[in-house]
């Protein structure tokens, strides 16, 4: 079980995931393993494509979830906001996606040094 971040998110969009990675994508995507999305994630993406940072499909990126998927949406709610209260020295969207995580006890899916030097969960790159 993985919570992915955003950077996560666009490089399997894209197809650039390193090799590792692509493994627990394809399982996901095979039913074998489960990853989740906090809201965020999808939020950060659109907002990478308005910007022009990022070249997707939006419409494209939010079906993949109308399919029977083992891409698991996790929304922002209360729980989740009191967790991201005990997290220091992240940026907001990198403590909900951490937050989020933690709850759920499973390993990041992130390359983002300041989550990844936070110890505040297991993570994976």
């Amino acid at each position: 079980m993985y919570v992915c971040d955003t950077h996560a998110w666009i490089y399997y969009l894209l197809r650039r995931l390193p090799e590792n990675l692509k493994e627990i994508f394809a399982k996901t995507e095979n039913f074998d393993e489960t990853i989740f999305v906090p809201t965020i994630v999808l939020n950060e993406a659109i907002w990478l494509v308005e910007k022009g940072r990022v070249f997707l499909d939006i419409k494209e990126m939010l079906s993949r979830f109308d399919e029977a998927t083992n891409f698991v949406i996790v929304p922002l709610d209360l729980n989740t906001t009191k967790k991201v209260t005990e997290i220091k020295g992240l940026e907001l969207h990198d403590r909900i996606i951490t937050a989020t995580a933690s709850i759920l006890s499973a390993a990041l899916i992130t390359k983002d040094p300041e989550i990844v030097e936070s110890g505040y969960v297991e993570n994976i790159w």
